[in-house]
């Protein structure tokens, strides 16, 4: 998100609400990881700085790279974890494995997994690197949750936001290109003034201006460590 021009992708909201929900694992040793094209486990090239015993190995073949998690989770009888891609991060020629594990029950740790996109070129892992975020999900959320398919036009006010945030939303496209473009041809940084409308960092309420504070980020607690020894 830093690369992008004038870091102005910081103001999109929902992205930023994505990058504070869950906890992250990290890779604990800087890392290599490659893979010669073939399906057997043996394919799979993993070189680290220094040995760690959680560090990224060749377990599954497929051009599987695998961390063994160092951690039992355990939820209440309601939960299970989803195990997803680290917000808004990648690594180049690699794809994060998703996964939802039943921690309700689970006894024993689970695995981290990506898989290498691309054969024989190194995949740069460096210590420290989001591998996967960690979300509760309440089990019964998607079966008890109902889709509905309705036409927009059954909901006339409704309809008559949708269209004037759209033309919106146009004018503002529209003014970024022309500022950019003035820029290219020797004008001054484009600032984003006149670009960037407050609708969805305010929300929509009951207060003098029809709008109202509303959460865009989250604040997940930091683990609590409660071992008579901690490392």
């Amino acid at each position: 998100m830093d690369g992008v021009p004038q870091k102005y992708i910081y103001r999109c909201i929902p992205l930023i609400a994505a990058n504070t929900m869950g906890w992250e694992l990290l890779n604990p040793v800087d890392t290599v990881a490659g893979w010669t094209g073939g399906a057997t486990n043996t394919d799979v090239i993993v070189r680290s700085a220094t040995p760690h015993k959680f560090g990224a190995v060749s377990h599954f073949g497929a051009a599987i790279v695998t961390w063994y998690v160092p951690f039992i989770f355990r939820t209440s009888p309601d939960l299970g974890l989803i195990v997803t891609a680290p917000a808004n991060h990648g690594l180049s020629d690699a794809v994060p494995l998703d996964a939802f594990v039943r921690t309700d029950w689970l006894p024993f740790p689970f695995t981290l997994n990506w898989r290498i996109t691309r054969a024989r070129v190194d995949v740069p892992i460096p210590k420290g690197a989001p591998l996967a975020r960690i979300l509760p999900y309440p089990l019964a959320l998607l079966e008890d949750t109902t889709l509905e398919i309705t036409d927009l036009a059954s909901d006339p006010g409704f309809k008559a936001e949708v269209e004037a945030w759209g033309k919106a939303r146009a004018g503002n496209v529209e003014k970024a290109q022309t500022d950019i473009a003035d820029w290219l041809a020797g004008g001054a940084e484009p600032t984003g003034d006149g670009v960037w409308n407050q609708q969805y960092v305010r929300a929509k309420g009951s207060d003098g201006d029809g709008f109202a504070p509303h959460q865009t980020i989250f604040k997940p607690k930091a683990p609590v460590d409660r071992r008579s020894n901690s490392e």
